[in-house]
């Protein structure tokens, strides 16, 4: 394994473990058992690996969407955060130390602000497709949409922040992620919606 990439897997366990303020690069160099000299020649600044480590995370997820079936988005959408779990926890310090990030780190919150825009724009027409296939509620506004990505959203986050140690031997952890993120959707289904969600269920 390279070595830029062994920085990167330890600074990602460090910063889950203790948060991104509480980790510095001298830090990163001394559990790799490498030179501060060596980390920096492949990341300048702490700035510089957060940011890689948020594109890695971002590649990830994106290929998680092209590999959606929009011969059936609703199965995707729904089957979407079990596929994407795993991705979370590996990367948990951008949920748990979101509002640090964003505090000291401007150009990585601009980044991951625009990203997220984008892809809120690309969602709202999954579900608006969703409202043709008689899955959504007809008569729900684009205002009411948003509203859900934005309420998912939150709930991805709070889940996250909210973890205890214990939580991590949960062997029903998962499962309580997917139910927590797709139940958001619930009120807003058709009874056509309602049936497959229901058949979903049952797998």
């Amino acid at each position: 394994m390279k070595t830029k990439d062994k920085i990167k897997i330890k600074a990602t366990e460090l910063f889950n473990v203790k948060g991104v303020k509480n980790v510095t690069l001298r830090e990163v160099a001394k559990a790799l058992d490498k030179s501060y000299g060596n980390v920096t020649y492949h990341f300048k600044t702490k700035a510089h690996l957060i940011i890689e480590l948020y594109e890695d995370m971002l590649t990830e997820t994106i290929q998680i969407i092209h590999e959606f079936d929009m011969n059936n988005v609703f199965l995707s959408i729904l089957d979407a955060p079990k596929k994407t779990f795993e991705i979370s926890m590996k990367y948990l310090f951008f949920y748990v130390d979101y509002v640090e990030i964003r505090r000291n780190y401007e150009d990585i919150y601009t980044r991951v602000e625009d990203d997220n825009a984008l892809r809120k724009i690309n969602y709202l027409q999954l579900l608006k497709m969703l409202q043709l296939q008689g899955i959504l509620r007809e008569e729900l506004t684009t205002s009411n949409l948003d509203y859900l990505m934005n309420l998912s959203g939150a709930m991805r986050t709070f889940f996250f922040i909210n973890l205890h140690p214990d939580d991590f031997t949960n062997s029903d952890l998962e499962e309580n992620y997917i139910s927590h993120v797709n139940q958001l959707v619930y009120p807003y289904l058709t009874t056509k919606g309602i049936n497959e969600y229901n058949t979903y269920l049952r797998k």
